[in-house]
């Protein structure tokens, strides 16, 4: 048969888009017998337009799963949203123009749950134009009602397990979002700033303190020297006057005090940093939070009431320097903490939190990471880093409205804790009533619901839970304890892809709630991605804002297939910039699979796998080749390494097939005078099973062109209704010839020689030469001999000789011993 003359992506890949959804192709038991490969797919938070940066990592996570599916596995690969909690909140904020704390927490929620769902539906148009095989029938959201009922029993088997504890503490808090946030949450970001040299006053003289946060000289509680501070040991045990609030504090000494900072003297304020709380709990002092939780200056700093922190500060160095106490100022670049959501500097507070206890088992943590394969291995320094310097359990609980509530009730009068039960979950306690009319502890009847909700990470770690249906009456969940236990596994799945950046939050909270609820590690394999960047190199993220590569605009301008190749054009674990190279390169990918199986097509037409066959040694070079490509491939993808199969099936593509197999076989394969018919279907063969094979190795990556090709002419010859179906490719042990890969490559290096003559001339490819000269010695032209026919038809000569002394016309090759010389006859 004959291919159409041109591939039109924008005609095949909605069409067969559709035709594998209505096929079931990626469906999850559709091969029930097959062993399952489960993969812990990342819900995309749902908190804006989808960008280019999730196209980036979620290409290269499903082109794992194509790799396994066609390795004979049944691929689990559901798809899910993270739509609870602060961004989905933000998202709704910003684009209804309404503060949550606004309209009220029922009205704000139903305003969640409709723009949400709306932007999911949005998210399953682009994903499936991007060729997603994921089985759209296993899919969830973190708010549904079997999410949250999940997260709730997570949590009050934690609470059961002595792990959940509820404390009056200093907390990382957001002003912005008006919430308390976690260590997690928190990156540190670069911002100018100054140093501020502000006047105590101590019997009448200056103490002179540094501090770029003069808006907390309300909150001062006491300053520090350092014990071997000679210039302070004369006041230590003394107190001094806050500037402008006029409250006297006591001067002490501590070894955190920096002697070479500033003065050496700092003032101590609650909280400017986790020093401040350190020195807060060992030395006993007093607690003064200045500011309320919408970053807004309280009643303890008279006269700047309702001023945002950085009004008040302002107004505070005014003044400073019209009362004479403001006494040096010095311009500063430095690290300041923000909340990952918003990018706003995170204060800390007091606060009634619930807590997660995890520092006492941070050795178990590690440990438990330890067990996991990480690819690329260097990752997994990352997440025992994180773990390692952990200084905060797990703040879990938020002061927002829209998200999974606490399945609790507490007594008013004695604080004893109700819990729902499991029969109750999901559970909102605002609107159900608690399991008991009083409590347990004391018998008041009065007892009050959990207004707070749950950190959305809370539900985000549990998604292995919600993947095989955690302690619920669900088949599923049998059908992976059977696949488990006839693994001996420890491990819940097989796959968690995710990007760097969260390793600190999804891929550590995920690991912790699969040790303290089941005991097991969730995953085996760690897949971590790097990021899309803009040109300038930063990170594509939603909450900066839009940006210039739509990812819908981009696939309908390139192609989906080019735009998954380029997501696969750097190492897994690397952040790469969008250029149109990457997309241009995988178009030329695709045409050229295109135009070379057309031309290979039509040259077997006739193939017949049971005809009578004559392998030439050109032909068992080439199934040497592709065994080689092959194995290496297969490898790459088994760690994950999607860029390191391309890099190999690539070149063995383009450069052992196209540029030099087809040219030296083509008289074979047109069944030219004085090659017989074994030696044709010999040539066959060896193109039938390389191109296949190459379609197959490249359908994880451009699923439509290998598609197209194969369904018009391999589908109905291998008896298989799609390419992702069908078998990965296994060589045959006969293929791995080392005679015939050693000799075929001097061959080839003899041809790249002459190639290279033509150029240097300036003359088609095609150009007649007169004798091909070989210049090499005995035994490499021993192994070389073989092909001269081959040399002679590819070369266009009318003869190919040995000779063992080269002159200056000779040209080098890539194999040093061997040097070509080329009588060209150009009319």
């Amino acid at each position: 048969m004959k291919l159409p003359k041109r591939y039109k992506p924008k005609e095949a890949e909605p069409r067969w888009q559709k035709a594998w959804e209505e096929a079931g192709i990626y469906r999850f038991d559709r091969f029930p017998d097959r062993p399952i490969y489960s993969i812990d797919t990342p819900p995309p938070t749902v908190s804006g337009a989808i960008h280019i940066g999730h196209v980036f990592s979620y290409v290269q996570a499903e082109v794992i799963a194509r790799f396994w599916r066609m390795r004979g596995m049944n691929v689990y690969y559901p798809f899910g949203f993270d739509d609870n909690g602060l961004p989905s909140e933000r998202l709704v904020e910003k684009e209804k123009g309404v503060k949550a704390t606004d309209v009220g927490r029922e009205a704000f929620v139903r305003m969640c749950l409709e723009l949400t769902q709306r932007y999911e539906d949005e998210f399953k148009v682009f994903w499936r134009s991007l060729g997603l095989s994921v089985d759209w029938d296993e899919n969830y959201s973190t708010i549904d009602p079997t999410s949250q009922r999940i997260s709730q029993r997570s949590f009050l088997d934690l609470f059961e397990k002595g792990r959940v504890y509820r404390k009056e503490a200093p907390t990382l808090w957001c002003p912005e979002c008006h919430t308390a946030i976690a260590q997690a949450e928190v990156e540190d970001a670069e911002h100018g700033s100054v140093f501020y040299d502000v006047a105590f006053r101590l019997d009448g003289k200056d103490l002179i303190i540094s501090t770029t946060r003069p808006e907390l000289l309300p909150a001062c509680v006491a300053m520090f020297a350092h014990p071997s501070d000679e210039r302070y040991k004369g006041i230590i045990g003394k107190k001094a006057t806050v500037p402008l609030f006029d409250h006297e504090v006591p001067i002490l000494l501590d070894e955190k005090a920096d002697p070479e900072k500033g003065t050496g003297l700092v003032m101590c304020c609650t909280f400017g940093d986790t020093t401040d709380i350190a020195w807060w709990q060992e030395h006993g002092l007093d607690t003064r939070i200045v500011f309320d939780e919408t970053g807004r200056m309280n009643e303890l700093a008279p006269g700047y009431e309702g001023l945002g922190l950085k009004e008040a500060r302002g107004r505070m160095v005014e003044d400073l320097k019209s009362g004479g106490l403001l006494k040096g100022e010095e311009p500063i670049s430095h690290t300041v903490n923000v909340h990952e959501r918003c990018g706003t500097e995170i204060e800390f507070s007091v606060a009634s939190q619930w807590f997660i206890r995890v520092l006492d088992i941070k050795d178990e943590i590690i440990e438990a990471g330890g067990k996991v394969d990480w690819y690329p291995n260097y990752m997994e320094i990352r997440f025992r880093n994180w773990v390692e310097n952990l200084k905060w359990d797990w703040c879990v609980s938020r002061q927002r409205y829209y998200g999974v509530p606490f399945p609790l009730w507490s007594c008013k009068a004695c604080g004893e804790v109700v819990l729902a039960t499991d029969e109750m979950l999901p559970v909102d306690p605002t609107v159900t009533s608690p399991p008991v009319d009083s409590c347990p502890k004391c018998g008041a009847f009065d007892l009050e619901p959990e207004r707070d909700i749950m950190d959305t990470w809370m539900t985000s770690s549990c998604t292995p839970f919600l993947n095989i249906r955690w302690r619920e009456p669900d088949s599923k969940l049998e059908r992976f304890k059977k696949a488990d236990a006839e693994k001996g596994s420890e491990f819940l799945m097989d796959l968690r892809p995710q990007a760097h950046d969260i390793i600190r939050t999804w891929a550590y909270y995920t690991i912790v709630k699969g040790v303290l609820n089941e005991g097991k590690i969730p995953w085996r394999t760690a897949m971590i991605s790097g990021h899309g960047l803009h040109p300038d190199r930063a990170k594509i993220s939603k909450s900066k804002g839009p940006i210039s590569h739509a990812p819908s605009e981009i696939i309908e301008e390139q192609s989906a297939d080019a735009t998954r190749y380029w997501a696969c054009s750097n190492r897994l674990g690397t952040d790469t910039i969008v250029a149109e190279e990457g997309f241009d390169a995988g178009k030329r990918l695709v045409v050229k699979l295109w135009n070379a199986s057309k031309f290979a097509i039509m040259r077997l037409e006739d193939y017949d796998p049971d005809a009578p066959r004559e392998l030439a040694l050109i032909d068992r070079w080439l199934l040497a080749r592709f065994a080689n490509a092959a194995g290496r491939a297969t490898r790459s993808f088994e760690e994950c390494e999607y860029h390191g199969a391309v890099e190999v099936v690539e070149p063995f593509f383009w450069h052992c097939l196209c540029d030099n197999y087809i040219e030296i076989a083509k008289k074979r394969l047109y069944g030219d005078e004085g090659y017989d018919e074994a030696s044709r279907r010999g040539a066959q063969y060896a193109l039938y099973q390389s191109l296949l094979g190459v379609l197959k190795m490249l359908a994880p990556v451009v699923p439509h062109v290998t598609e197209e090709i194969h369904s018009l002419y391999f589908a109905e010859r291998e008896g298989v209704e799609s390419i992702h179906v069908s078998s990965w490719p296994e060589p045959p042990a006969e293929w791995t010839d080392a005679v015939a890969l050693e000799a075929g490559d001097l061959a080839l290096a003899v041809i790249e020689g002459m190639r290279k003559v033509k150029s240097t001339h300036k003359v088609s490819v095609a150009t007649p030469v007169g004798t091909l000269r070989v210049a090499c010695d005995d035994d490499t032209w021993t192994k070389i001999e073989p092909f001269t026919s081959e040399l002679r038809d590819v070369s266009n000569a009318q003869s190919v000789v040995h000779v063992t002394e080269a002159g200056d016309e000779f040209v080098e090759t890539d194999v040093a011993a061997i040097r070509v010389a080329a009588e060209l006859i150009v009319e």
